[in-house]
C-alpha cells in the first residue's frame, strides 16, 4: 500500500478512508478510473449526476448538510457557475492545501489523452492563482446547450461564507486581486461575443463581486 505523502497537510477524518495513489496522493471520490488507475482529470462515471442527486460529496463522498462549499476559482464567485457538485467545507479545505494544481499558481493542466466530455460548458483553462472556497446553502443545476459544450453546470446561491486560498494557505487581497484582474479580461471577452446586454449583466456581477472581496489590509491567519 502506497503511503500518505509527508508534505501534504493532515487529511480530514471524512477523507481517511479514500484509497491512495501511486505518488501518495488521496484520490477523491468523483475521480474515474482509465485504464487501471485513477485519472485525476476524468469524472466518474455518471459522478456529477450521482453526487447531486444522492447528495453526496464530490470529494469524499460521504452524505452533505445543508451547507454546501464549492472550490473554484474567483471568476467562478463573479459568475456564481460551477461545473462541480458541491462538498463538505472540511473536504474543501484540504483540496485548497493539498491539490498541486491549486497550491502552484504556475502548475499547468496536463490535458494530454483527456477523456472526452470531461467538463460541461466552455471552461477557462488558466491557473487563476488563487482559489476560493464557496459555501452556501443554495445551489441550482442548470443544463447547457450544446452549441455551449452541453452536460451540466450549477448555479452558486448568495455566499454564506467566504475562503479565499493561495500556495496552500489563506490568500492575501493583493493574491486575491491579481487572480481576479488577470481572469476577467476572460470573462468580458465571452460577454463581448452575446452584445452590449451581456457586457452590461457582467459588470453588475463584477461590482457585486468585488464588494466581496477582502479588505487592502486583510492578513491571512493562516
Amino acid at each position: 500500500m502506497t503511503a500518505y505523502r509527508a508534505d501534504l497537510p493532515p487529511r480530514p477524518a471524512r477523507m481517511m478512508h479514500l484509497p491512495i495513489d501511486d505518488r501518495g496522493f488521496l484520490v477523491p471520490w468523483f475521480v474515474a478510473t482509465v485504464d487501471g488507475k485513477p485519472d485525476f482529470r476524468a469524472i466518474r462515471p455518471s459522478g456529477i449526476a450521482e453526487a447531486w442527486n444522492k447528495k453526496t460529496c464530490w470529494l469524499c463522498g460521504g452524505p452533505m448538510g445543508v451547507y454546501k462549499a464549492c472550490v473554484v476559482g474567483p471568476m467562478c464567485g463573479v459568475n456564481r457557475i460551477t461545473s462541480e457538485p458541491p462538498c463538505h467545507l472540511e473536504c474543501a479545505e484540504y483540496a485548497a492545501k493539498a491539490c498541486p494544481f491549486l497550491t502552484r499558481p504556475l502548475a499547468v493542466r496536463n490535458e494530454r489523452g483527456m477523456p472526452e466530455g470531461s467538463m460541461a460548458g466552455i471552461g477557462i483553462k488558466r491557473n487563476p492563482g488563487a482559489t476560493l472556497v464557496w459555501v452556501t446553502k443554495d445551489m441550482q443545476p442548470f443544463k447547457v446547450s450544446k452549441g455551449q459544450g452541453g452536460g451540466w453546470l450549477f448555479k452558486l446561491g448568495d455566499p454564506v461564507t467566504l475562503q479565499f486560498w493561495a500556495r496552500g494557505r489563506r490568500a492575501t487581497r493583493a493574491e486575491v486581486q491579481e487572480s481576479v484582474d488577470t481572469g476577467l479580461p476572460i470573462l468580458r471577452e465571452y460577454a463581448e461575443r452575446d452584445g452590449a446586454g451581456a457586457v452590461a449583466q457582467l459588470e453588475a456581477m463584477i461590482k457585486v463581486f468585488e464588494a466581496l472581496l477582502p479588505s487592502p489590509n486583510f492578513v491571512p491567519k493562516e
